[in-house]
């Protein structure tokens, strides 16, 4: 279990394109969410119909790990919530999804099967037939996402509870996680597969600025999110790491676990010197490399204007510290960010941007870092603007 994972922009689709190709979203270019029509008039919604971001020249999302798997000969599948286009792309062998928005329950509310437990039916038929032979399984969820609606026996452990369709709806994916578990060890693969837990981002209560649906901030309760690894051949059980982890490991530590190579038409095709820029967590944890060695960076945008104004943000989180930084719109330009000390304020309230200038240079200083060996350019002006504050 990672203690401290964070996503790279807290909104499904950018999060989902950085699963799969390894990459934030500066580099793979998708920073908004798609719809194939009727985007709506969110900032956190491309406002033009995007049937297809796989064809679109401004997306870089070909090179990802599902690809290099089934070129290795890898039954593929997808079933549920894809938010990257409503079609396969076509590195999927079985493609039972969809973009985004589909109603919870197949008909009639609690008159009908709910779609997360018919998913998780096509998911363990899909093990069953390819349990002889190496798989990849993207099992994806829609819920809890609003409207939050599970079945009812699932919501009787939190009577009385403001956020109780929220929490039902999560002990309801516990329960069909279970199921998918019961299925690989019922085909006797249990641990030989390498299963992966995670989401795409978190979900805030409280007031935040930028937000209108509780993501697309920096903020811990949006950006910090469960990761949890299962396989008993190479990972150790019942650990918990302490140091900052991110979605782009997830594609290096696949294809690790798999043995496969990123390669197209016989041709290894290295990324910043490497196949990917993140390391495998399984290589990380094998070194027990269990320390805070980088910061990680996240890149916002948001879903409602501060001040009138839309911006870009990029947020460093080391430790102990947490800086965003912010680029807006409407001038001025760039105003002060925010600084917090994390272990003394959890929860974010105390801005320290006037207090601890140091701090502030220096936690500057390595998004620069960061930015220039990863082509961020609007990371390296922020990191510019925080170095002189």
């Amino acid at each position: 279990r990672f203690q401290n994972c964070f996503t790279p922009q807290a909104l499904c689709g950018p999060a989902r394109a950085s699963i799969l190709t390894g990459l934030h979203p500066h580099a793979h270019g998708l920073r908004r969410n798609v719809y194939p029509d009727n985007p709506g008039r969110m900032n956190s919604n491309y406002p033009e119909a995007i049937p297809d971001p796989f064809r679109d020249g401004r997306f870089k999302l070909w090179d990802n790990f599902v690809y290099y798997l089934s070129n290795a000969g890898y039954a593929t599948a997808h079933i549920g919530k894809w938010h990257l286009g409503p079609a396969n792309p076509g590195f999927y062998d079985y493609f039972k999804s969809f973009n985004s928005t589909l109603r919870h329950w197949i008909g009639e509310p609690h008159q009908s099967r709910y779609r997360p437990d018919v998913h998780t039916d096509l998911g363990i038929q899909f093990i069953q037939q390819h349990a002889h032979e190496p798989f990849f399984l993207y099992q994806s969820y829609y819920a809890p996402h609003e409207p939050s609606d599970p079945p009812r026996q699932f919501l009787e452990h939190y009577p009385n509870d403001e956020h109780a369709g929220y929490y039902g709806s999560v002990t309801n994916l516990d329960w069909n996680v279970g199921r998918i578990v019961d299925a690989l060890r019922k085909a006797g693969i249990l641990d030989n597969t390498l299963l992966i837990m995670t989401t795409e981002h978190g979900r805030s209560w409280q007031f935040r600025p930028g937000t209108g649906e509780g993501m697309c901030t920096a903020y811990e309760e949006s950006s910090r999110i469960p990761l949890l690894l299962r396989y008993p051949k190479r990972l150790p059980q019942n650990k918990v790491w302490q140091s900052g982890v991110t979605l782009t490991d997830i594609a290096p530590t696949i294809l690790d676990a798999a043995g496969v190579e990123a390669v197209k038409g016989g041709i290894v095709e290295p990324v910043l010197g490497r196949v990917f820029p993140r390391q495998s967590l399984i290589e990380r944890i094998r070194n027990n490399q269990d320390r805070w060695t980088e910061p990680l960076i996240m890149q916002n945008i948001p879903q409602k204007a501060i001040d009138g104004s839309y911006y870009d943000e990029r947020a460093v989180r080391t430790e102990h510290h947490k800086l965003i930084l912010r680029k807006f719109d409407a001038r001025p330009d760039l105003r002060p960010g925010e600084l917090y000390d994390l272990r003394t304020d959890r929860e974010e309230k105390r801005n320290l941007w006037s207090s601890q200038k140091e701090t502030v240079r220096q936690l500057s200083g390595a998004l620069n870092q960061w930015a220039h060996a990863h082509k961020d350019e609007l990371g390296i002006e922020l990191a510019r603007y925080g170095a002189s504050a």
